[in-house]
């Protein structure tokens, strides 16, 4: 019996989060069992699993209405590339849905090939940068003010989130905000919520995304808070056109990490966005 025969392919779940974990260290992503569980809660994820029980490969598809989902999270584990695992996981994502649904994801360099092969096309980047929380004086917005998110502002919020992003993510969004450690919305003057921002605590860093507003200002005005009260390094994965946040951010001491691609399958049903999203939650949710 040779090795391939004994690697099977099947739906994960959390029996299995300590070796997605493990998997996700291996190849040097900043991930915990929390950032997981948000995976395994937003969508569906399939790897392949030895005779051993060892997950070995592992890709999400996560859904977001009726005309778009996210591929995520995949990872083989290097000792067992070259044997077309990655190439199967994501043909098992795309029949999770409909054939003609818009697909996205963020590639890296290694997986691009592959994504390109499955017909996936480069849409547009997001500029990962990197930095430090510092005290700073914060901009000024006449009439605007920032406040933790409450349970009467959530509905309010995701109606602002599927403008800007296109399709409806509630369920991700439900998720994000359990695990996030700020949760913030920007009000005007009559308290309509124009602009919100969330991060998550990750091992490496604090990640600041998905962050929703109505311009340059209000955006920054969300970012300079969160980065004025959280010493330590953070990230942030800007959208493709926010020049003006990515100038400030590198004035702040932040540095471009790299600006990898967003891919698309399925392009011609791809929503259109207002410009209101401003940097993105994980490259695993697209």
């Amino acid at each position: 019996m040779n090795n391939e025969e004994l690697i099977t392919m099947q739906q994960l779940n959390k029996s299995h989060m300590n070796d997605l974990l493990s998997l996700a260290t291996i190849v040097g992503w900043d991930y915990d069992l929390e950032e997981i569980q948000t995976l395994l809660f937003s969508g569906t994820m399939f790897g392949h699993i030895t005779l051993e029980k060892t997950v070995i490969s592992c890709a999400a598809i996560i859904p977001y209405g009726a005309r778009l989902a996210s591929i995520g999270m995949v990872i083989v584990h290097p000792n067992y590339r070259g044997r077309g695992l990655a190439k199967a996981l994501l043909i098992h994502c795309m029949n999770q849905v409909p054939r003609n649904m818009a697909l996205m994801l963020i590639a890296t360099k290694e997986g691009r090939p592959v994504y390109e092969k499955l017909s996936f096309k480069e849409y547009s980047h997001v500029t990962k940068l990197l930095g430090e929380g510092k005290q700073m004086k914060l901009v000024e917005l006449d009439g605007y003010t920032i406040h933790p998110l409450e349970k009467t502002d959530l509905e309010e919020m995701l109606v602002l989130d599927q403008a800007a992003f296109g399709s409806s993510r509630v369920l991700f969004l439900e998720n994000r905000i359990k695990q996030a450690k700020d949760s913030l919305v920007l009000k005007n003057r009559k308290g309509v919520i124009v602009g919100y921002a969330l991060t998550v605590k990750k091992p490496s860093n604090l990640v600041i995304g998905p962050i929703v507003a109505q311009d340059d200002e209000q955006a920054i005005l969300l970012i300079q808070t969160i980065i004025a009260n959280n010493p330590g390094s953070i990230r942030i994965d800007v959208v493709e056109g926010k020049n003006k946040v990515i100038e400030d951010l590198q004035k702040l001491g932040f540095q471009i990490a790299n600006r990898p691609p967003v891919m698309v399958k399925n392009i011609e049903a791809f929503a259109k966005r207002n410009n209101c999203l401003y940097a993105i939650a994980a490259q695993a949710y697209g």
